[in-house]
């Protein structure tokens, strides 16, 4: 217990967060697409918040990674063209957060049969059920959710 007490309440914060969410979190479903994480608060709470930052090596990474392009203007188009909060927030309680594109969503537990998805939640946008597509947005909102809101939704095979 005295460990613990030593460790800075951010290291802690993060520890939570899902491996793949330690120190980036994904905005977009092409590869490369991520931010920084800065800071986190109230994780797996009514206020959760993640903060993070796009930054170059985060551009770089995109170019790299979906665009095949190392060019020092492929990066400076990607930081000058991706436009996005700098922060996602997320109530663990009500299951409603927000991505880095500004989505505003509704966690509403288990899928079953009858809600013709593909995914094993029920995600809302705007009244609308995700179905579980890279372009219903679904893989870069349920791993949001689980950012925020750790251990509510099991990681899906």
């Amino acid at each position: 217990m005295m460990i613990r007490a030593l460790i800075p309440p951010v290291v802690l914060a993060l520890s939570v967060l899902p491996a793949n969410a330690a120190g980036k979190i994904a905005y977009g479903s092409r590869a490369g697409m991520e931010v920084t994480v800065t800071s986190v608060s109230g994780i797996g709470t009514a206020n959760a918040v993640i903060k993070a930052a796009h930054t170059r090596q985060n551009a770089r990474s995109y170019c790299t990674d979906y665009v095949q392009n190392n060019s020092k203007k492929c990066i400076d188009d990607a930081l000058r063209e991706t436009r996005l909060s700098d922060q996602i927030t997320g109530n663990c309680k009500t299951g409603t957060f927000t991505t880095f594109n500004g989505g505003k969503y509704r966690f509403a537990g288990l899928a079953n049969a009858s809600n013709d998805v593909s995914g094993s939640y029920r995600i809302f946008e705007d009244g609308k059920i995700l179905d579980g597509s890279s372009a219903s947005g679904y893989p870069v909102a349920i791993e949001t959710f689980r950012a925020l809101c750790p251990g509510q939704a099991i990681k899906e095979f």
